[in-house]
């Protein structure tokens, strides 16, 4: 965003400031205008527009104070910058209160003047960015659609669009975190079962003694517990979408009655001996190997087929990094939403969030931005709030992300991954320093950086920050 020749105007009582304060500008290419009446100046910005306006508290007349206030009741008020006397500084922050953007004190170095200037245009490129990013999530996300602007997630959501108006058993892969449920949300939303419920299940966080009574429901007295008749979640989705997430962790049992279904589209509740018909699409997913499962005897061969007739995988965030901008302001967006002031993310963030591999994917960029929306000061995120959010997540990730069945060899390969990137994360990409605090042999340590294909790089400063 080139700022030269934006339109400045400076208003202060003295001839001589507002000639210094004219060379300073004119020489960063700004274009000035003066005056040393704030009343004249007053009804200058009325009636043209300008960018900026400097302008000094103690003036005879109109002090800045009160231009302030008439100014801010202009339809194109400037972004206001006002100079005040050592002495005066309570001045300059009541001035702040009524909607300056900020205050220089006198005497000043040129230097301090440009850089409030700059400052202000900074965050303007900030608010229009966010704007903008803003204005392109709407366009994504109505009913039929998600945040994807990569050209491997356009494709999902093209083929997705596709076969959402079939009754085909639908199965999407992917890592966790990937938004596998935000997908089969947009299958059901492009369907003509749209109007009908669409029912969550995570398989992985019920006991499995639990997960057969809420799929197909229960008749009254038919175990301990059971003081009612309960319709299932099955019988809930009927002339919806019945979504099953991490499905590979369900019991051979509940296999058996799920291919049940799917053969004769009918249930029956645990204690009856009736069948209900319903008409009900199934979406699963899961973030196994089902064909390795199969293997082991712990997956039904006949229901994965029946399962997989259509089959979507969602590629991890570190495979489309396109989408890390929109996802992050459109995270950003949603918190905003419950807070008073709003936060912004500075302009170096982006390119940031896009060399980080995000082993949790969408979900712990989403964490991510959260957090740091929290964190930050002046409303404004920078990179070291996001680097303190990822040295915290990654400690948190490895304690969440796995089940208590995963074997221990997998355990302690994802500790090792992640305790390298948080020890790399807090020593800025120093290899030697993460080593030494570690307590890694460094030789160790590169070699599970190369087994585990990080990249230190990732993780340094900014040369220019």
């Amino acid at each position: 965003m080139n700022n030269k020749g934006s339109r400045i105007i400076v208003i202060d009582d003295e001839e001589g400031m507002c000639k210094l304060l004219r060379e300073i500008l004119k020489d960063a290419g700004y274009s000035v205008t003066t005056h040393t009446s704030a009343e004249r100046a007053l009804r200058q910005i009325a009636e043209e527009s300008y960018d900026i306006a400097i302008v000094d508290i103690k003036m005879p007349g109109m002090d800045g104070i009160e231009f302030l206030k008439k100014a801010k009741e202009l339809r194109n008020t400037p972004d206001i910058i006002m100079i005040t006397a050592y002495g005066s500084i309570e001045n300059a922050v009541e001035a702040i209160k009524f909607g300056a953007y900020d205050y220089i004190t006198k005497p000043f170095q040129s230097e301090e003047i440009t850089v409030a200037v700059e400052k202000i245009f900074e965050r303007r490129k900030l608010i229009n960015e966010n704007i903008r990013l803003r204005r392109e999530i709407e366009k994504m996300t109505g009913r039929e659609s998600m945040i994807a602007q990569s050209s491997i997630m356009r494709d999902i959501v093209t083929f997705a669009k596709k076969v959402a108006n079939s009754d085909l058993g639908v199965l999407v892969t992917g890592e966790s975190g990937t938004g596998k449920e935000v997908l089969a949300r947009l299958i059901h939303d492009a369907s003509v079962r749209r109007e009908g419920p669409f029912v969550p299940v995570q398989c992985g966080l019920l006991p499995l003694n639990l997960l057969e009574s809420e799929l197909f429901g229960f008749k009254k007295g038919s175990f301990t517990g059971a003081t009612e008749d309960r319709p299932g979640l099955f019988e809930q989705s009927n002339e919806g979408t019945l979504f099953l997430d991490e499905i590979g962790d369900i019991s051979t049992d509940i296999q058996g009655k799920l291919l049940r279904f799917l053969q004769d589209h009918e249930v029956r509740r645990i204690g009856e001996t009736k069948s209900r018909h319903l008409s009900v699409r199934l979406v699963s997913a899961t973030n196994k190997n089902l064909e390795a499962s199969i293997r082991e005897g712990k997956f039904r061969e006949d229901l994965f087929f029946r399962l997989k007739v259509i089959t979507i995988h969602m590629p991890p965030l570190r495979e489309r990094i396109e989408d890390i901008p929109l996802l992050a302001h459109h995270f950003l967006a949603q918190v905003n939403r419950t807070r008073t002031k709003s936060a912004e993310l500075d302009s170096r963030c982006i390119p940031h969030l896009m060399k980080y591999s995000w082993p949790g994917n969408v979900r712990e960029l989403k964490n991510c931005i959260e957090s740091a929306s929290v964190i930050c000061d002046e409303n404004i995120i920078h990179i070291d709030d996001i680097n303190r959010i990822l040295a915290s997540q990654n400690i948190a990730y490895t304690m969440e992300s796995e089940s208590f069945r995963e074997s221990k060899a997998r355990v302690i390969e994802k500790f090792e991954k992640k305790f390298i990137i948080n020890s790399l994360i807090r020593n800025k990409g120093n290899i030697a320093a993460a080593a030494r605090i570690s307590r890694i042999d460094r030789k160790n340590l590169w070699q599970m950086i190369k087994k585990y294909n990080i990249h230190p790089e990732d993780y340094k400063e900014p040369e220019d920050k």
